[in-house]
């Protein structure tokens, strides 16, 4: 679990990169925007469903080659980090749920719970 909230938070990376590194084109920052809000909710659903967690490896993979081929150098700083890390992260399985406990037996049909407290 703690990989999807790894990815989650490259995710939001992804949104605030442009106002932190300062981007030069317009064009990047919508793509870096769009982009970390599709790997916030594919992250989210990753939580929900495991195996999604390998749908995250489409937008990580769009990402390195999106960088190799953008004329902003932070940009592509940017993304190539962020597709490299979220193709490591999709890798890393779930952590195994703990299975609830089971519920109390209720007491036998005729039996008062006073009686059976006896």
């Amino acid at each position: 679990m703690p990989a999807r909230w790894g990815s989650f938070g490259i995710g939001l990376a992804l949104m605030l990169a442009p106002l932190a590194l300062g981007y030069d084109s317009a064009g990047a920052i919508l793509h870096d925007v769009a982009a970390g809000l599709l790997v916030c909710v594919g992250a989210l659903a990753a939580l929900e469903w495991p195996r999604a967690r390998f749908a995250l490896g489409i937008p990580a993979l769009w990402l390195v080659e999106a960088g190799r081929r953008s004329d902003d150098l932070r940009a592509t700083a940017a993304e190539i980090v962020s597709g490299a890390l979220l193709v490591v992260l999709a890798l890393v399985p779930s952590a195994r749920r703990v299975p609830r406990a089971a519920p109390p037996l209720a007491p036998p049909r005729g039996v008062s719970a006073a009686r059976g407290a006896l």
